[in-house]
């Protein structure tokens, strides 16, 4: 792991402006000020917890704030900057809800001008999401099938035109240049657009053929005409089917031998705004509209974000901020956290006066440091390479993770971000945890090799509520014993001891 230098900070209290207002949320949420020698017996649990790390390399950061008072109850190398991972989602969130407004809602607009059709998009992660339509009980097509519906009812049989799609919203670089390599064929680095579809991935699943020795079937989802596979696996035993996908390319080769249905499940694929097209295109077709010309990409919207005057909207197509803080929160879907950072980039550079921006991991990381800084948070040392945490460029401290926690449970949107979270031992990434204590504790976990970290809220039993935030960096070996560690420190939080 990279080394970097040790800051130096303040210490205890460290939050500033508690007054009656600010308190309210936390009021709700039925916090109270615990006792100190309460506080001590916590503290020294979780000092017991840390005190024996199963790697002598291993590198912590641990800071614990009381939410109703605002002062640090523990503390340990809570200044020294570490890798996030997955936490890295806590500072986009979180900056997302300041800036967008708890209120936002993606919008995804189909619209014509009596010869194209024009496919605009605002950098929504959620369209053909299947985990949000299952859970709707729609297709992940639903959406084009709708407005498909629409053209057939007003009288449309073809398109004489083009499909145009707008993903200006966004700039043109899709993968961050930190991410490592072996990662972008899969699902959790799938590139970021501002047109995106099924999490911009292709699921491909091959079928052994009827003659023995023939090439395998392959059938692919969302069905599209896009993909092309280079097919070099044959029907026999034993099942050793291998798939290579070279990044940037439509090109997938299939090799080896494959006896029985196999699935590779999701694989990222390099234009998510043309799979978007492609999908729709397919929807089209399958309700009898022709499309007549081809699929290109083409600026649509003025500089000021608005359509022209000479397109009609046939269909609009609203995500609320809720669904995506759901789904990069509970399920740590990286695609969701780099589609906010940027909306959230544009966003913010049109408040601060810019004209035409597009929306940008730069822009994104600027957006954050910002917003952290005007609240009052110290974000020396924070570095914010992308909005998901997959790079490990990205750098923070657990005291400013902590800061951060306490800091948008006072906002408006606190509420948001609270539901947005795993809950322990009942949904997320921390289901299978705590289950001891089911909803006592939520959190964002956080995991890559060498790194294991969570933050979040843990619920005293009695009352009141923590902020807190444990990072691990460097060790070599499982990463187990420190989610062990981390779920005996939740246990203390809650209980006060063992």
């Amino acid at each position: 792991m990279m080394e970097r230098k040790e800051i130096s900070r303040r210490r205890g209290t460290i939050l500033h402006g508690w007054s009656v207002a600010t308190l309210a949320w936390i009021a709700l949420a039925g916090a109270s000020i615990s006792p100190a020698h309460a506080q001590s017996t916590v503290a020294q649990e979780i000092r017991s917890a840390l005190s024996a790390l199963p790697h002598p390399q291993t590198v912590l950061g641990a800071c614990v704030i009381d939410m109703s008072s605002g002062s640090v109850i523990f503390e340990q190398d809570a200044d020294k900057p570490l890798v996030p991972a997955s936490n890295q989602k806590v500072f986009t969130m979180a900056t997302a809800l300041a800036v967008l407004g708890p209120e936002f809602e993606f919008t995804t607009t189909l619209a014509t001008d009596g010869l194209n059709l024009f496919l605009v998009g605002d950098g929504d992660p959620a369209l053909g999401d299947e985990k949000l339509c299952s859970a709707r009980g729609e297709s992940i097509t639903a959406v084009f099938e709708e407005w498909a519906d629409r053209l057939v009812q007003g009288g449309t049989q073809s398109i004489p035109g083009d499909l145009v799609i707008d993903e200006s919203i966004f700039g043109d670089v899709r993968t961050h240049p930190t991410w490592e390599e072996r990662d972008l064929d899969n699902w959790y680095a799938a590139p970021v657009g501002g047109l995106n579809f099924n999490n911009n991935c292709v699921d491909i699943t091959i079928h052994p053929a009827t003659a023995h020795g023939a090439p395998v079937l392959v059938t692919v989802e969302p069905p599209n005409s896009l993909a092309e596979f280079i097919n070099k696996c044959e029907t026999r035993a034993p099942a050793k089917p291998v798939l290579r996908h070279q990044h940037d390319t439509f090109q997938y080769l299939l090799s080896g031998t494959c006896n029985k249905k196999w699935s590779f499940g999701s694989v990222s694929f390099p234009k998510p705004g043309l799979l978007t097209a492609d999908a729709l295109r397919s929807v089209l077709a399958n309700r009898g509209i022709n499309l007549a010309g081809i699929i290109r990409r083409d600026r649509v919207r003025l500089p000021d974000g608005a359509l022209p005057a000479n397109l009609t909207i046939i269909g609009q197509h609203h995500t609320p901020l809720a669904d995506v803080l759901n789904r990069a929160g509970k399920n740590s879907q990286n695609m969701f956290a780099e589609c906010l950072i940027k909306r959230t980039g544009y966003a913010w550079a049109v408040q601060q006066g810019a004209t035409d921006p597009a929306g940008s991991w730069e822009l994104g990381s600027e957006a954050v440091l910002y917003t952290l800084r005007s609240a009052g948070i110290d974000v020396t040392e924070l570095t914010i390479a992308d909005g998901s945490g997959l790079s490990r460029y990205n750098w923070c401290t657990a005291r400013q993770l902590t800061e951060v926690l306490a800091w948008i449970a006072r906002k408006p949107g606190g509420r948001l971000f609270f539901d947005s979270l795993s809950i322990a031992g009942v949904d997320g990434s921390l289901k299978k945890r705590l289950k001891d204590m089911p909803g006592k504790v939520r959190g964002k976990t956080g995991t890559m090799r060498n790194i294991r970290t969570l933050s979040g809220y843990a619920d005293r039993d009695g009352g009141g509520r923590y902020a807190f935030a444990m990072m691990f960096n460097g060790y070599k070996g499982p990463s187990t014993p420190y989610k062990e560690i981390q779920d005996r420190i939740c246990r203390a939080l809650v209980r006060g001891s063992r």
